[in-house]
């Protein structure tokens, strides 16, 4: 298997009840799940969030990619779906500035 671009970042009370076995599944899981955005895992009284995290230097490179999506001709605008807590953004070419992303 390809190495990964992004890393498995978990953040809660309780992360020392999570063995690397359970840790190497969410991997997993998440590899072969990518719409599967975060977890939640359940340790007892506590929650433990689970989620991808990727290097700012991929997501500076996104956002590249999608202002050149959205000056390509006859492109208006690429919609982008947010996250749960996120509305989705919209990329759009500017006249000048060539192009702005709203949140």
């Amino acid at each position: 298997m390809s190495e990964r671009s992004w890393q498995l970042m978990m953040s809660g009370h309780g992360l020392e009840h999570v063995p690397v076995e359970v840790r190497l599944d969410m991997e997993r899981l998440l590899d072969l799940m990518p719409s599967i955005t975060h977890l939640t895992l359940e340790v007892g009284d506590h929650r433990i969030h689970v989620t991808r995290d990727w290097p700012s230097s991929r997501m500076e490179e996104a956002d590249h990619v999608l202002r050149r999506i959205a000056r390509s001709g006859g492109i208006s605008a690429v919609v982008v779906p947010g996250d749960a807590d996120e509305p989705p953004r919209r990329v759009v070419a500017g006249r000048e500035a060539g192009c702005h992303v709203l949140g």
